[in-house]
């Protein structure tokens, strides 16, 4: 076991795909205690082994597969991957997360992380089983789609049980928004991982594991697994995301006007119950899922048995794929949706990336800044679905128009000199819903280290905390209050920090952070955490030490992009949420006002302890958190 009593594997392994080595190096102590696991691992590692002005599709670039401690162990949706390097999409620090059962694998195959460099001179797949890995010929595997390189690579090495990380044809033809989909289900979707791993000539990576995941206190353990699972069993939320799984909040973005329809030109949709969790349910799901230890259970299988399309079975859809699939092109029928769903799985291409691009072309189109002959023939209007479809296509293979479409949004408003209509932050366009009318979100999306973001922090506390608590924990009672500006910076420095500690711990944040009190979010979200991680590893940790690591990498995060010249510059909203008010629904006439998003951003930079003139953390925050010697 060596210097862990458990959680860890204690053992992080080191491919060099230019000269074929592999190398299987120690876990340190010191790095686990500040960084945790996996994005914290990631993050340090991706500082640490490039310099400024890599270029994120050469030899250059560092993939990083990381778990966290709690993975692979029976506490509920200790789950989670990250695949991170430096992001093709916005030239920053990049990582995607997915669920499922490969992260728990790699554990049980004895590594917290496998660390990838260089580019293979063929086609090549990483075999990995119990503590050793080779690599190995894929020339008959590139080419193939998601479904069938799984289906070829359990032939091969006989055993249907193995766990695949697999990149498709969007991710070969270097798709910049291409994805890495882990077995043929689970999507590290956003920044381009896919994208990284198409250019190293890395097909996929195949697990198996045998060993235990030790835990240190299995009694303390036990009785921690217990109390975290009442605080799901009791909660509104679980049952819903049980029921309708994450398309149940396409009838709260209706309710709120924030769906950001046709390009963020529109803020409701008409018919849109034609696309609602209850329709999804009735019509097309087949069966409810859950990931590895998970009591929630919020994942889909859905099919299609009739109509006019093949008939197919598909994972999914979730509300990303309805916002992207469905309101961001203006999509209102489901099996159209479904059908975009699976081809971007399948091919291996992110949802937003694709359906963004083609949303974008769509409102040029209509506004006649492309014409008919630019766009292969296509009558590229808002709700076209198969035009829509055949675009998907074009893309993945970067035929015709789908060269252009496959850069992303801010590539094709350069090239196109049509940036306005590119709403992207950092390079990495936008999801989940339209912030104009709700502050607190726009900013967690542009100050989010990984470009546009609703998952870097948590933006909705402050419909629900009271203001005691908002008094309490940030000063003011004004957090409580979804129009406010007071106390909004240090909120969403917070709730990042807070965030960060389920991507430290391989956790799922639909379980672990989704909780209508704020006390709650505490308990579950801190407490518990704290005490599994302690139980767990034998080491110590604090709450405060804890929430300490969350702050520690997403300031590293800072630094990263800081050293690749994103500063304060690269914190703000598309000109259209400024420019243009919300057309209609219930925040009608709502946009971002210029000065309000300059106090706002100023108030976030002080509660980081961050220069509000460049965005850089200052000297006295870098000592504070143990990062001089990098600073």
């Amino acid at each position: 076991m060596g210097i862990f009593q458990g959680g860890y594997a204690g053992k992080l392994l080191y491919v060099d795909l230019t000269d074929g080595s592999v190398q299987v190096k120690p876990l340190e102590r010191d790095f686990a205690l500040k960084y945790i696991g996996g994005r914290g691992f990631s993050s340090r590692i991706l500082y640490e082994g490039l310099r400024a002005g890599v270029d994120p599709l050469s030899p250059d670039n560092l993939l990083v597969f990381a778990a966290g401690p709690l993975s692979g162990t029976p506490l509920p949706s200790a789950s989670r991957l990250v695949v991170a390097a430096k992001s093709p999409m916005t030239g920053a620090i990049g990582d995607a997360s997915s669920g499922g059962y490969w992260a728990p694998e790699l554990k049980y195959a004895g590594f917290d992380a496998i660390v990838v460099k260089g580019r293979s001179s063929k086609p090549v797949y990483l075999w990995v089983e119990d503590g050793k890995a080779e690599l190995r010929p894929a020339e008959h595997l590139w080419g193939k789609r998601i479904h069938e390189t799984g289906k070829l690579l359990k032939e091969e090495i006989g055993d249907e049980d193995i766990h695949i990380c697999a990149i498709g044809p969007g991710g070969e033809n270097l798709v910049r928004y291409a994805c890495i989909v882990t077995d043929e289900e689970g999507v590290g979707a956003r920044t381009g991982m896919g994208a990284v791993m198409g250019s190293k000539n890395l097909k996929a990576v195949a697990v198996r594991g045998s060993q235990d995941v030790a835990i240190a206190d299995p009694k303390r353990f036990q009785e921690v697994i217990d109390e975290y699972r009442q605080t799901l069993e009791g909660e509104v939320w679980t049952e819903t995301l049980r029921r309708l799984g994450t398309p149940n909040l396409v009838a709260h973005r209706q309710k709120l006007g924030i769906w950001g329809a046709k390009n963020f030109q529109q803020a409701t949709i008409e018919g849109w119950e034609q696309i609602s969790g209850e329709a999804f349910r009735e019509k097309y799901l087949v069966k409810v899922m859950g990931c590895m230890g998970c009591i929630v259970r919020c994942r889909r299988y859905s099919a299609i048995l009739d109509g006019s399309c093949t008939p197919f079975y598909t994972k999914g859809p979730e509300y990303e794929t309805i916002n992207a699939l469905g309101a961001k092109p203006y999509i209102i029928d489901p099996a159209v949706i479904l059908q975009a769903h699976f081809l971007c799985d399948d091919y291996g291409i992110d949802e937003h990336g694709a359906a963004s691009a083609i949303s974008m072309a769509m409102e040029l189109y209509e506004r006649g800044i492309l014409k008919k002959e630019d766009v292969d023939g296509e009558e590229l209007v808002f709700g076209n679905g198969e035009a829509f479809l055949r675009l998907i296509e074009k893309i993945v293979y970067r035929k015709g128009f789908g060269d252009l479409l496959a850069e992303g949004t801010r590539i094709m408003g350069q090239r196109l000199h049509a940036e306005y209509y590119a709403i992207h932050v950092k390079g990495q366009e936008v999801d989940a819903s339209d912030p104009r009318s709700l502050v607190t979100r726009a900013l967690t999306y542009c100050v989010a280290t990984r470009g546009s973001c609703h998952l870097r922090g948590f933006p909705y506390i402050d419909e629900f905390i009271t203001p005691d608590e908002g008094m309490k924990y940030f000063g003011t009672t004004a957090v409580s209050d979804v129009k406010a500006l007071e106390g909004k910076g240090k909120l969403v420095a917070w709730s990042e920090d807070w965030i960060t500690i389920a991507n430290l711990m391989g956790l799922c944040i639909f379980a672990w952070y989704r909780s209508r009190t704020f006390s709650m979010l505490i308990k579950r979200g801190l407490d518990l955490v704290t005490d599994a991680y302690v139980a767990a590893t034998g080491l110590p940790m604090t709450q405060e030490k804890l929430l300490r690591c969350g702050e520690r990498v997403y300031n590293l995060e800072k630094l990263f992009n800081y050293r690749e010249g994103l500063g304060r510059e690269s914190d703000y909203p598309p000109p259209r949420f400024f420019d243009e008010a919300m057309p209609d629904g219930p925040g009608k006439g709502a946009h971002l006002d210029r000065a309000d998003y300059e106090g706002l951003l100023n108030d976030y930079y002080t509660a980081r302890g961050w220069d509000p003139a460049t965005g850089r953390p200052t000297p006295e925050k870098l000592k504070e958190l143990e990062l001089v010697e990098i600073g």
